[in-house]
C-alpha cells in the first residue's frame, strides 16, 4: 500500500472517529436531557393526578373515569391505582408500537425511565397510590429524527472532510510522488533529475541525496562514454581521414556481407592511388593531408545511396567501400562520378593525371560469402584495374551458380510454407561460463518442405524482401511462437532476433501490438527481442517506440551485432536494452582501457555484455579474464 494510502486511511479513520464521537456526545446528551424533562414532566403530571383521584375518594367508577381520562391525554406510557381497605386495582398500559421509528432503532436505544409512586389521601387518610410511567414514545421519536439529522450530517461532513484531506495530502504528499519517480528512473537505469526541490525538509534531504546519486552515475556514464569514444576513434579511425580503418573493416564485414538485402549480398569496391609519397612530395605534408580528406568526403557523399555502406583506408594508398544490396551497375555509375572528381582535384592541386592515377576493382558478393573470399576476389580485380593498360576499373565475375533457384522457385517455397506453416523454430542456448547454467535461449527459424528440404534464414530472406513477405513471415512465425508452449524453454527467457526489414515496415509495430495483446497473458516464457546495433543507431527514434511497446507488455529488449559504429555511445542511455551482443572478435580486439570503458559504460546502465560467435574452448578463457561472462556460439558445448 502506497504512503499517499496510508496516511490517507489513518487520517480518514481519525476524522471518522472524532467526528462520530462528537455526534455520539451530542446525541447522548440530547437523550439524557429528553428523560430528565420527561421525568420532570411527569412528576408535575402526577401531583394533578393525585388531587383529582383524592377528589374521588373511594368512588371506583370515578377513579376509573379520572385514569382512562388522564391516560388519554397521552402523557403516562403506564398508570396503575391501589386502593388500600378495598381490593380494586386499576391499570392502564400503552403497548402499541411507537408509530414512525423502526424497532431496531428501539432496540438499540436504551431509555430508563423510573416509574413515580405517589399516596392517595382522603382528608387525613391515605386511601391508595398511584404508580405511573411517562411515555417514552415521544422520547424515541424525538431521538430517532435527530439520529436521521444526525447521520446525514455525519455523511456530508465525512465527504467534506475527505475531499478537503486528498487535497491537502495531494499537495502535500505530490513530492514524494515524484522522488518516487525518481526512483522508479534509477532502477531502470535513467538518469532523472528533480529541478524543483519540495518544501518539507525530509523530502528536501531525499531529493537532494537521489539527485547527487543520480549526478555521480551520470557523470560516471559520461566520463566512460568520452574515454570509449576516444579509444575507438584510435582503434577503428584513419587519423588523416577520419574515415574506417582496415582493423575496422575486418571486425564489420561478416555483419554487411550478411546484411538482408534485396540482392542477397552487395558490391565491394577497393579503390587504389599509384602514389601517396608523390603526393607528400609535391604538396607537402599538410596539403596532403588535405587532399586525401576531400578525396575521402568524394567516397562519402557519392554512396550516401546506401545507409548502410562502410568506407576504410586499407592502408596508404588503399581505399575500401562495401555497398550492401548495390549491384555492379550500379556502382559502376558511381565510379564515373568519383573518376570525374577525382580528376578536378588533380587540377585544383597541379597535379598531372599521368603522376597520379586511380583504379577500381569490383567484386558482387552474396550473403553465403566468406569474408576472406571477398577480400581475395576484391583485391584480385583492383590488381588486374591497375594493370590495365585501357580504364582503370575491372571486376571479378564468378561462374554462374547452377544450383541456384529462381525466383518463382522462391515465390513458391516462401508461400507453401506460409500456408502450410512451414517455419520451423530452433532454439540456440547463452550460457554463463562461470556456472555453465543457460542464460537464455535464442530463437531462429527455417524453411522446411514436405520434400524435407531445410532452408536457413540467410538463404530465404532476400527473395522474402523482393516479394515484400518479410512482415508476413515474422508475424507468422512470432504468432506461432506466442501460441505454442515449447517445454524445452522452460519459463526461461527467450530472445528473438527482428530483421531490420521487419522493424522498417510501417504495419509491424500495429500488428506486434496486436499479438501481443492476444497471447501476451498465455506465454509460459519470459521473452525478449534483439534489434541489431546498426538499426539502433539509424532508428532510434522507431525503436524506442518498438521498446515501449515490448515494455507494456513486460517484455525485454536487447542489441545485437555491437561493434563500435557510432561516434557516441549516448543512445545506449535512451534505449537501456537489457544486454549488448558482441562478437567475440570484437571484444578480443579491444585494448584494456578501451575495455574497462565499455564495462563502466554497461555497468552504470545495468547493461550485460554478451560474447557471440565464440567457437573456441580458449576463447571462453580470455573473454573471462576481461570480465565478460556470457557466452553464445559453439563454444558452449564445453560447458
Amino acid at each position: 500500500m502506497t504512503l499517499f494510502k496510508q496516511v490517507a486511511l489513518a487520517v480518514s479513520l481519525i476524522i471518522i472517529i472524532m467526528l462520530g464521537s462528537v455526534m455520539y456526545i451530542n446525541y447522548n446528551l440530547a437523550k439524557q436531557n429528553m428523560v430528565e424533562s420527561l421525568y420532570e414532566t411527569t412528576v408535575n403530571n402526577i401531583s394533578a393526578l393525585s388531587n383529582k383521584l383524592s377528589d374521588a375518594g373511594e368512588d371506583k367508577a370515578h377513579i376509573v373515569t379520572i385514569i382512562d381520562s388522564e391516560f388519554d391525554g397521552g402523557y403516562y406510557k403506564s398508570i396503575e391505582y391501589k386502593l388500600n381497605n378495598k381490593d380494586f386495582t386499576y391499570k392502564q398500559v400503552d403497548n402499541d408500537p411507537v408509530e414512525g421509528v423502526p424497532s431496531w432503532f428501539i432496540q438499540n436505544t436504551d431509555i430508563k425511565l423510573d416509574g413515580i409512586t405517589n399516596d392517595i389521601s382522603s382528608g387525613w387518610d391515605i386511601v391508595g397510590e398511584v404508580k405511573v410511567f411517562g411515555d417514552t414514545g415521544i422520547i424515541y421519536k424525538t431521538l430517532y429524527k435527530m439520529f436521521v439529522k444526525l447521520f446525514y450530517v455525519f455523511i456530508v461532513f465525512v465527504i467534506i472532510s475527505l475531499l478537503v484531506l486528498w487535497i491537502l495530502l495531494h499537495f502535500v504528499l505530490k513530492p514524494l510522488k515524484d522522488i518516487q519517480v525518481q526512483a522508479e528512473a534509477i532502477i531502470k537505469n535513467k538518469f532523472v533529475i528533480q529541478k524543483k526541490e519540495p518544501y518539507t525538509t525530509e523530502f528536501q534531504e531525499v531529493v537532494k541525496a537521489m539527485n547527487a546519486m543520480v549526478q555521480k552515475v551520470e557523470e560516471i556514464f559520461n566520463k566512460a562514454n568520452e574515454s570509449a569514444k576516444r579509444n575507438q576513434e584510435l582503434l577503428y579511425n584513419d587519423p588523416v581521414t577520419k574515415l574506417y580503418n582496415r582493423r575496422y573493416m575486418m571486425l564489420k564485414l561478416s555483419d554487411l556481407i550478411q546484411l538482408e538485402n534485396k540482392v542477397n549480398g552487395g558490391t565491394s569496391l577497393f579503390i587504389s592511388l599509384s602514389s601517396v609519397e608523390f603526393i607528400n612530395k609535391t604538396l607537402g605534408q599538410y596539403h596532403s593531408h588535405q587532399f586525401l580528406k576531400e578525396f575521402a568526403e568524394v567516397l562519402d557523399v557519392k554512396t550516401t545511396s546506401c545507409p548502410e555502406k562502410v568506407i576504410a583506408r586499407m592502408n596508404e594508398t588503399e581505399f575500401a567501400v562495401i555497398l550492401p544490396s548495390f549491384e555492379i551497375d550500379d556502382v559502376l555509375i558511381i565510379i564515373e562520378e568519383i573518376n570525374e572528381i577525382f580528376h578536378n582535384l588533380l587540377q585544383e592541386n597541379d597535379i598531372l593525371n599521368d603522376d597520379l592515377s586511380i583504379s577500381f576493382g569490383l567484386y558482387h558478393y552474396f550473403s553465403y560469402t566468406k569474408k576472406e573470399e571477398l577480400l581475395t576476389k576484391t583485391d584480385s580485380a583492383l590488381l588486374n584495374a591497375v594493370a590495365k593498360e585501357d580504364g582503370n576499373v575491372c571486376f571479378y565475375k564468378d561462374e554462374d551458380n547452377k544450383d541456384a533457384l529462381g525466383k518463382a522457385q522462391w515465390h513458391s517455397i516462401i508461400a507453401t510454407a506460409l500456408t502450410d506453416n512451414g517455419f520451423r523454430p530452433k532454439f540456440w542456448s547463452v550460457v554463463d561460463s562461470s556456472n555453465g547454467k543457460v542464460d537464455h535461449k535464442v530463437m531462429t527459424f527455417t524453411i522446411k518442405t514436405k520434400e524435407s528440404q531445410e532452408y536457413y534464414f540467410g538463404d530465404f530472406i532476400a527473395p522474402a524482401i523482393n516479394f515484400g513477405l518479410v512482415g508476413t513471415i515474422f508475424v507468422t512465425v512470432i504468432e506461432s511462437f506466442l501460441h505454442s508452449h515449447y517445454k524445452e524453454l522452460n519459463n526461461q527467457l527467450c530472445s528473438i532476433r527482428l530483421s531490420n526489414e521487419f522493424l522498417k515496415d510501417i504495419d509491424s509495430l500495429s500488428k506486434l501490438s496486436e499479438l501481443f495483446e492476444r497471447y501476451a497473458n498465455t506465454l509460459n516464457v519470459k521473452l525478449c527481442f534483439e534489434i541489431s546495433n546498426s538499426f539502433a543507431i539509424k532508428h532510434t527514434k522507431l525503436v524506442k517506440n518498438y521498446i515501449k511497446l515490448f515494455h507494456k507488455y513486460g517484455f525485454e529488449f536487447g542489441i545485437n551485432s555491437f561493434i563500435a559504429e557510432s561516434d557516441d555511445f549516448s543512445y545506449l542511455k535512451e534505449l537501456n536494452p537489457l544486454f549488448i551482443k558482441a562478437d567475440s572478435m570484437f571484444l578480443h580486439d579491444q585494448s584494456k582501457e578501451s575495455m574497462d570503458s565499455f564495462h563502466v559504460l554497461a555497468d552504470s546502465l545495468g547493461i550485460t555484455i554478451i560474447a557471440t560467435f565464440v567457437t573456441k574452448k580458449d576463447e571462453i578463457k580470455e573473454l573471462n579474464e576481461n570480465n565478460i561472462l556470457i557466452i553464445q556460439g559453439p563454444a558452449t558445448d564445453y560447458l
